[in-house]
């Protein structure tokens, strides 16, 4: 599975995909997750399964999902408390159900 994460650019994304890249690696599942800025989505596009916001940038919500101009791509914002703690594993699995349910 592909996993984006959108942001503005902030150390903090850089440690939750650090995090969840642990996270998958412990659970033995090859996927790949990388963070750019919300503004960029659209050209990452044909790589994504699923796109996750960090929640400082869930303002920008509805024009990400209108960037990607896919209905196949699941968007959604990840918890706050799971972001601000970085916790991957509970990040992860946010991902993976909003992959199966898409």
């Amino acid at each position: 599975m592909n996993i984006l994460l959108c942001c503005a650019m902030g150390i903090s994304t850089s440690i939750v995909v650090q995090s969840m890249k642990k996270a998958a690696k412990a659970q033995g599942k090859n996927y790949t997750i990388w963070a750019i800025d919300a503004d960029s989505v659209d050209e990452e596009e044909d790589r994504i399964d699923v796109v996750l916001m960090g929640p400082q940038v869930s303002h920008k919500l509805d024009e990400v999902i209108e960037l990607l101009d896919n209905d196949n791509i699941p968007v959604a914002v990840m918890d706050k408390q799971d972001y601000g703690t970085c916790n991957g594993e509970a990040i992860l699995k946010f991902a993976e159900e909003l992959y199966k349910n898409k």
